[in-house]
């Protein structure tokens, strides 16, 4: 019993603490070359897990946003196809450390930039 407590202490310590460490922006100092990037809200919680992730933090250079698609890969055997879309949920099934990336790609279909964003997912109390 008192090992399920304190289980249960250091996984909230630690849901507290990357909390308090998640980055939630990306630098872009104007930069001619496009770069990815990408948020997930949450980025650590229990299984079943559903983040959104957002990749609307990408740099695009201006006049060339119909050129660039987003392909996301959630690194749990999924992805969701190459398109338009900067912003997408997913969810979770399996306890894990995921590597989910934002690939970016041109319309001759050659990767621009990988963005990259790690999701923990907890087992079930």
């Amino acid at each position: 019993m008192k090992s399920k407590a304190l289980a249960r202490q250091v996984t909230a310590a630690i849901l507290a603490a990357a909390a308090a460490l998640s980055i939630t922006g990306c630098l872009n100092q104007g930069t001619p070359t496009p770069i990815a990037c990408i948020q997930a809200e949450p980025t650590i919680g229990y299984v079943p897990l559903t983040v959104t992730f957002d990749a609307s933090c990408s740099f695009v250079p201006e006049g060339a946003e119909d050129v660039y698609h987003f392909r996301w890969e959630f690194d749990d055997g999924t992805d969701e196809g190459t398109g338009t879309a900067r912003t997408t949920t997913h969810t979770f099934e399996e306890p894990g450390t995921y590597a989910v990336a934002v690939v970016m790609i041109n319309s001759a279909y050659d990767i621009v930039d990988i963005g990259t964003r790690v999701v923990t997912v907890l087992p079930a109390e």
